[in-house]
């Protein structure tokens, strides 16, 4: 831009901002070649008391003059609005640039750039800029712009150099009611900008929860400099806490002038601390010139004033402010004191920043507290879906997978690795610790860890919440889903993707491991729609065929990883949901990709808990699902003069000796119902059984019979007879249920008993 098109601006800016009804005097400051700068003169509206004054207790004036500067990039940026030098400093939504510039209000929140782009005309958004400036004085002047329901505004510091990184929980969590400070080890990193107050340099300081003794030698104080990352310096250092007892109520909003150590302990006395700021400053002093150890270059040293403000913070639980500072210090030898070099002693105000936590994730995330999650399953959905939760600020306390990172789990895995194979859990662990995790890691195989309670507090450590199983693994869904509550309390959830990736589902075991994920997973089989049914049963990537793929295994289903990435992070929502919800029973989510469209529409219905019948004759479980119970009795109650009956559809494991009820077929209309006798009937039987099987995608099955009695009366001889007649005609267990009129008995005939 040029200078005569930056004349233009400038004449635009002021012709426009004449017609704003409180400009009073509007100008050209002048004009450069790579800026404008105009004025306006607004009047403030205040109190009729405090305008015949001519200015605000405070000292805002009745007409303020506004400096406007239009830089390089504008109108794509907006213009910068500056009050004069001697504006009064201690007011909130005020940035002094740490005193080396005019204070400069912050008059939208968020971006002010965004907010000036949004009128299409830049007419409008000089006007609409001009009505934020005049309502900021307005407020100025009565001491409204913090409101107490809407919480303290901290201290502006957001255009600040140096930055300070720390989990002000756990500094919060240091104050206590009497007076103190404590010494906390840190990291520091240098940007060599030229630009920065201290040595040229811009200071990255990043506080530990690690306590460093305030005491003893320096050679054994952590203090050091590691040389250079990038060419710039890094190292470590300490950052001093300072706090005033809790009477010590700070409603003063300083300005942010602090340019020398002396401001800083000025500061630190007007907050109730100055003479314990004064003995830090001596002890680094002793400590240094009783120690031999010297370094290579100044050491930036850190400082964060707890204020203790009249009410909670915008968006924190906490009325303490913290206010970091950043001086340097230069332990060299031939050195007078410490605090000679390049710096002298100067000191900074600084940018506090969150560092990387739950908290924090949860709070930018706008996510509840999902508690402690273990995962099971490190492969592709179990990355994606362990870094979601991580991110949306759960605890990760464990990872279990015994895999190994291969080429071909790039297309898809969350993980990046050049140098392969490496353990999947492991290279997981690896970046959820940079998000704050600490999670253990189990290597071995679950299945078979979970029968032995040592390892199954290394799968779930104790106050572990829930459970996400991502292996989509037969084996790992029956193991978890035979476990005693008693031993494995937290509540077990899977997450698996079917038919190449046009389909996900979530699985959320009821409380009591009641539905467990094996039941939940047959009720699935049995509720699946048409569309769902086409995936779940394909027969090379349906819900059977998970793992399987070329060479044996080799390779997984194939499918794109924004398609992956997409299903598995809806089904963390909804996985999300649920435990936010934490209703008893159980609950299945599904998802189906549209046919013509990237969308996926999902449903999700509720599995109540289900009744669990003991079988007489072998050592199996009969589990009857609520709707079957509800359909029994519907039958029962057509019928209340005579038995009836029908026949039971679900499926069996040998390995769990579990018998699950999920659906039934009528009776035959060759069947005959007497007041002591139900015989199931043969006509059309067999062709229905068929075709509920194939329906299912092969995987219901004829499981037994059922009938009803009149009375409380157990199995007779005639059904033990019926029974041995089942276990003839039918692979075992074939089970008999009887219904009576307030329960269930079953009953099945093993020949080798």
């Amino acid at each position: 831009m040029t200078a005569q098109q930056f004349d233009r601006h400038a004449h635009q800016f002021v012709r426009v901002a004449a017609d704003h009804r409180q400009c009073v005097k509007a100008g050209i400051i002048g004009v450069a070649d790579d800026h404008a700068r105009v004025y306006v003169v607004l009047s403030v509206e205040m109190p009729l008391p405090y305008a015949s004054k001519g200015s605000s207790p405070n000292g805002v004036k009745l007409q303020e003059r506004v400096e406007i500067r239009i830089a390089a990039e504008y109108p794509w940026k907006s213009p910068s609005f500056f009050l004069r030098e001697d504006f009064p400093r201690d007011l909130p939504h005020l940035s002094a640039d740490g005193g080396k510039s005019l204070p400069r209000p912050c008059l939208v929140d968020g971006s002010i750039d965004e907010y000036f782009s949004s009128f299409g005309l830049v007419e409008v958004g000089i006007l609409q800029l001009l009505s934020q400036m005049a309502a900021w004085l307005a407020k100025a002047a009565v001491n409204g712009l913090m409101d107490p329901e809407h919480g303290w505004e901290p201290v502006m510091r957001h255009d600040l150099d140096n930055v300070v990184v720390v989990d002000p929980a756990a500094v919060r969590g240091r104050v206590g009611r009497d007076a103190g400070a404590v010494w906390l080890r840190s990291d520091f990193f240098r940007y060599r900008s030229g630009q920065g107050r201290l040595s040229g340099d811009e200071v990255y300081l990043t506080i530990n929860e690690e306590l460093a003794a305030s005491v003893g030698k320096l050679g054994t104080f952590p203090f050091d400099i590691n040389g250079s990352v990038a060419g710039h310096p890094s190292g470590k250092t300490i950052t001093a806490v300072f706090w005033a007892a809790d009477k010590m109520i700070a409603k003063t909003i300083f300005p942010e002038t602090i340019k020398t150590l002396e401001d800083l302990a000025a500061r630190a006395k007007e907050f109730g601390f100055g003479a314990a700021f004064d003995a830090f400053l001596r002890r680094l002093e002793e400590r240094w010139e009783s120690a031999t150890w010297t370094s290579r270059g100044s050491l930036p040293i850190g400082v964060i004033f707890c204020a203790r403000r009249p009410f909670k913070l915008i968006g924190r639980d906490s009325s303490i402010e913290l206010l970091p500072y950043v001086f340097d210090v230069s332990p060299r030898k031939k050195r007078e004191n410490l605090y000679q070099g390049p710096s002298g002693r100067r000191a900074v105000a600084a940018r506090q920043v969150d560092k990387v936590s739950s908290t924090l994730l949860r709070t930018v995330s706008a996510s509840a507290d999902f508690g402690k999650i273990a995962l099971i399953g490190c492969g592709s959905v179990g990355s994606k879906v362990g870094l979601h939760l991580a991110r949306a600020g759960a605890t990760i306390t464990a990872l279990a997978d015994k895999g190994i990172l291969q080429p071909h789990n790039m297309a898809r895995h969350a993980l990046a690795r050049d140098v392969l194979p490496l353990a999947k859990a492991t290279e997981l662990a690896l970046e959820l610790s940079k998000l704050g995790q600490k999670p253990q890691v189990y290597l071995d195989d679950a299945a078979r860890g979970l029968a032995q309670a040592t390892n199954r507090t290394k799968i779930a450590p104790v106050g572990t919440n829930s459970i996400v199983n991502t292996t989509a693994s037969l084996l790992v869904r029956d193991a978890l889903s035979i476990v005693a509550p008693a031993d494995f309390p937290a509540r077990v959830t899977e997450i698996a993707l079917f038919g190449r990736g046009k389909g996900a589902f979530v699985l959320h075991e009821g409380l009591g491991r009641n539905p467990t994920l094996a039941d939940l997973e047959v009720e699935l089989c049995a509720k699946a729609t048409e569309v769902e049914s086409a995936l779940l049963f394909d027969e090379k990537f349906g819900l059977t065929e998970i793992q399987i793929g070329d060479g044996c295994g080799s390779l997984t289903m194939p499918m794109t990883d924004a398609r992956l990435s997409a299903m598995s992070a809806a089904a963390t929502e909804v996985f999300a949901d649920f435990i936010s919800q934490g209703a008893a029973g159980g609950f299945i989510a599904v998802g189906t990709q549209d046919a013509d469209s990237p969308t996926t529409t999902w449903r999700s219905f509720a599995v109540p808990t289900m009744i669990t019948v003991p079988v007489d004759g072998a050592d199996w479980t009969l589990k009857i699902s609520a709707d079957v119970d509800r359909r029994i009795r519907e039958e029962i109650a057509v019928y209340p003069q005579v038995e009836t009956g029908g026949l039971m559809v679900g499926a069996c494991s040998a390995r769990t000796k579990t018998i699950i009820v999920v659906d039934l077929l009528p009776a035959p209309q060759d069947s005959q119902r007497s007041c002591s006798l139900f015989l199931l009937g043969k006509q059309g039987l067999k062709g229905a059984v068929m075709e509920r099987h194939l329906k299912s995608g092969k995987r219901l099955l004829d499981v037994g019979t059922w009938h009803s009695h009149l009375a409380e009366q157990g199995p007779s001889p005639t059904d033990w007879r019926t029974a041995k007649d089942l276990a003839a005609e039918r692979s075992p267990p074939a089970v008999l249920l009887i219904a009576t009129p307030s329960g269930y008995c079953s009953i099945v005939h093993d020949p080798s008993r």
